[in-house]
């Protein structure tokens, strides 16, 4: 802008020069040539035409300077008094989280459209957080409505299944209906804890070290594998994250579950922890999935119906929390899932 500004003021002057050296010579000059005369005194010793041309000219990038000097003494003042009101506006923004609740922006800085800017922002900021609110409510609402009454019902289903006098059919039919009510349970469980890491409500955050996290999980999980073999792997004996320990678990939990899950008997699982990274590997007699679905909610291979299809979906979301890269390949007859730190 300012470069512009000069390249005009440049241009100005050149076009101008010779009407200035036709007002100068035709007019000033020339008058003060006819008293010079006056007075007997010849004109190339007084060479006024050229005196007079270079005064004209000093006088002209005196005020040129002067008047550069002024417009950018006044555009590097004025713009930043003037947008002071705007970047405190973004400064106070930057850090506006919706789970923290409102930042109240100042309606009245001095400026009306920054005025009319901020007071816009406080109604967007509002909406944003009342919304907020109102679905995190309503996730935590519904799943405790619906785990109350299924935990009521399978309770009931225990209490039938003592019963003697059942029949075979009878009891492999409340058998069938306790496990669907398990299912549902547990797909209630799994919505909640998704929607509660999309919407940022773990943010208490601490050092872990993933190794003897590892070392502490791998027993219990391994109790749920039966014949499968689980084999751990450190590259190094410790590796330190800044992440919230519980999403930490669910990640872990969720990726060996799968494992086992997918499985066969005598099957293997192979867990390592290398330099910045996690894999766990697993036997199966189903081919390579589809890398580009294979996290997404509700994704199922052909021809089973395991689980929820909701794990991945958890561990993707977990490390996306975490800025982490969750990634999948398939090699020689195992599934490889892999988490980057």
């Amino acid at each position: 802008m300012m470069t512009r500004l000069i390249v005009g003021l440049f241009v100005i002057q050149v076009l101008a020069t010779p009407f200035l050296y036709y007002l100068t010579t035709r007019f000033y000059a020339e008058d003060l040539l006819d008293v010079v005369r006056s007075y007997g005194i010849k004109d190339p010793d007084l060479d006024l035409e050229e005196d007079v041309m270079a005064g004209m000219f000093i006088q002209f990038f005196v005020i040129l300077g002067g008047l550069l000097s002024v417009i950018l003494l006044v555009a590097q003042l004025v713009p930043r008094r003037l947008w002071r009101p705007f970047h405190q506006t973004l400064e106070q923004i930057k850090g506006f989280k919706v789970e923290r609740g409102m930042t109240v922006l100042p309606e009245t800085t001095g400026v009306h459209e920054f005025s009319q800017l901020n007071s816009t922002l406080n109604r967007i900021m509002e909406t944003s957080v009342k919304s907020y609110q109102v679905q995190k409510e309503f996730t935590e609402d519904a799943s405790h409505e619906l785990q109350t009454p299924i935990a009521i019902v399978q309770n009931k289903i225990d209490n039938m299944l003592q019963d003697e006098s059942l029949t075979p059919y009878q009891a492999q039919e409340l058998h069938e209906i306790y496990q669907e009510l398990r299912h549902m349970s547990n797909l209630s469980r799994s919505l909640l804890l998704l929607s509660k890491i999309e919407n940022n409500q773990f943010s208490t955050q601490s050092e872990v070290d993933l190794c003897l996290k590892m070392k502490d999980l791998l027993p219990r999980l391994e109790s749920l594998a039966g014949s499968i073999v689980v084999t751990a792997t450190f590259a190094q004996p410790s590796l330190k994250l800044r992440c919230n320990e519980t999403l930490l678990e669910s990640l872990i939990t969720n990726l060996v579950v799968n494992a086992v899950r997918h499985n066969y008997a005598r099957g293997k699982i192979a867990v390592t922890v290398t330099d910045g990274q996690l894999s766990v590997a697993n036997t199966s007699n189903e081919p390579a999935l589809d890398a580009h679905h294979v996290f997404s909610r509700f994704f199922r291979t052909k021809g089973t119906q395991k689980g929820n299809g909701l794990g991945l979906a958890i561990v993707k979301s977990i490390c996306d929390y975490h800025h982490w890269q969750a990634g999948y390949y398939y090699a020689d007859g195992q599934h490889v899932f892999t988490v980057k730190f």
